[in-house]
């Protein structure tokens, strides 16, 4: 019985020992998937249309941590800005379907979005040959004469706020905004105001109180009091526009040559009512930096899109775009940025963590020969008569490897099971934390529900493996069972 009692102890520790690798190696394969969904999911790739290049004249915002090697391979002497020339050269191209300049117009507000969780502070001027492809009823345009045709970020109405319940929702007549008639109101300085804010305690969005909002507001008018007349800052312009579309991301898309209509009205206004005067077009054409010219002369810009036609290969003109210069954004070269940027940060932990369990699981095999060789020197007597009763040194040997194999076996069990209820737990807590985190209501959608995932080809191959890990070390301690001479082991009993 007192040997009994410490082979089951030997038995239990090397079961142990073997389930503590598999824990940390199950428990990081079960995360690393379900974060890295997390992490490239973004809206830089959802606000790239998969035909529409994004050109800049310095660098790429949409790139995230390029390696070395690229980085020094897209180091330009001096920024080269897009002019009217390349785009017209652009336009020439076949694959090219429309080349021109974004325009963004700030400080815009949308009645239709005044009591929606994601205020509309921007509208995007783009061509309309990008518009158009989010159309979802061309007799809107043709309807709209007197309006602004508009396209609507789908991530602008897909929640709403229940007054009732007082929670964020999804709204299921995302499609009813088509065709509907909005009023636009360029510079409005109020719009980018945050409405909603996160209750930690309730865990929930709330609406900001009025009060919280004209105290917003008079901070505002603070610190544009310094630099504007805000007699002139606060005329706004009215418009009216139509819904005719909806596309991926939180943009609000209209026509170009409208949206260059309205950055000319702010760009006057702005004018009037600045209390400084503009650094002259002299100053601002010798002011350099590292990368050259600062700031773009007249006729000169930053940024640049080109649309492509479907049937195009986007890469190849990317490519043809970046020989010239420019630095370029697409929805494959921003989700592949994601992608590299996280698998360069999680190699390094995933590396340690699984040299950490690997260690682990190599000091659980030296447990296992290490009993396995204890249980063999205990059962010399049992090896001489089983041996004298009939059985074969294979016999011998096979019944000592399958109890070095159910070792490893039962402890690799055991470990991925406690392995996939702490990968639960942890993608648990990570969730938990990643929405206390997150103030904006649409970003909430972007986050599921759990992190976990189980890979069951993982998990056959780590079983197998430590079925072939423990019977190597179970090989030599079987041996010299299998070579005990059975009259000596009876004699010495």
């Amino acid at each position: 019985m007192q040997k009994l009692g410490l082979r089951k102890k030997r038995a239990g520790f090397a079961i142990v020992s073997v389930a503590l690798g598999v824990i940390v190696v199950t428990t990081v394969n079960s995360l690393m998937e379900g974060v890295r969904d997390v992490a490239t999911k973004t809206m830089w790739s959802e606000e790239l249309d998969k035909d529409v290049i994004r050109i800049y004249a310095t660098d790429n915002p949409y790139e995230d941590m390029p390696g070395v090697e690229g980085k020094k391979a897209q180091t330009k002497n001096h920024y080269q800005y897009l002019t009217d020339a390349i785009f017209d050269e652009m336009r020439g191209w076949t694959e090219v379907e429309a080349a021109d300049r974004p325009v963004l117009v700030d400080n815009v507000s949308v009645d239709a979005f005044a009591n929606r969780p994601r205020p509309v502070s921007q509208v995007n001027g783009v061509p309309d040959a990008l518009l158009r492809r989010y159309v979802m009823d061309v007799s809107l345009l043709a309807s709209s004469s007197n309006a602004i045709p508009l396209v609507v970020g789908e991530r602008n109405v897909r929640l709403r706020f229940d007054e009732k319940t007082k929670k964020l929702e999804l709204d299921p007549s995302t499609n009813s905004w088509i065709g509907r008639d909005v009023m636009i109101t360029v510079g409005d300085n109020f719009t980018s105001l945050p409405r909603f804010r996160y209750d930690y305690k309730k865990r929930q969005f709330e609406e900001v109180t009025e009060e919280e909002m004209a105290t917003a507001r008079e901070g505002l008018d603070r610190n544009l009091r310094n630099a504007y007349d805000l007699t002139i800052y606060r005329t706004v312009l009215s418009l009216k526009g139509k819904v005719v579309g909806l596309c991926p991301g939180n943009d609000v898309l209209m026509p170009l040559d409208m949206a260059e209509l309205c950055e000319k009205w702010l760009d006057q206004r702005r004018q009037l009512a600045s209390l400084v005067p503009p650094a002259s077009s002299g100053e601002r054409a010798t002011s350099y930096e590292e990368g050259g010219r600062r700031a773009p002369r007249p006729g000169e810009f930053r940024e640049g899109i080109v649309v492509v036609k479907p049937s195009a290969n986007v890469e190849a003109v990317a490519k043809r775009i970046e020989d010239m210069g420019f630095y370029v954004a697409t929805r494959q070269r921003t989700f592949e940025n994601q992608v590299k940027a996280f698998d360069a940060a999680m190699h390094v932990v995933k590396k340690v963590l699984f040299a950490f369990g690997g260690l682990i699981l190599g000091l659980a095999c030296g447990l296992v020969w290490s009993t396995t060789s204890r249980i063999v020197s205990d059962s010399r007597v049992d090896i001489g008569l089983f041996r004298a009763l009939g059985a074969t040194k294979t016999d011998v040997r096979r019944l000592f490897l399958t109890e070095s194999v159910l070792l490893g076996m039962l402890g690799t069990f055991v470990g991925m099971v406690i392995g996939w209820v702490l990968a639960v737990g942890i993608s648990h807590w990570v969730i938990n934390f990643a929405r206390r985190s997150v103030t904006d209501p649409e970003e909430m959608l972007l986050l599921p529900n759990s992190i976990f995932s189980a890979d069951l080809r993982f998990s056959l191959l780590l079983l197998t493996g430590a079925a072939v890990v423990s019977l190597l070390a179970g090989w030599l301690p079987a041996g010299r069972a299998a070579k005990v001479d059975p009259v000596k082991a009876l004699k010495r009993e």
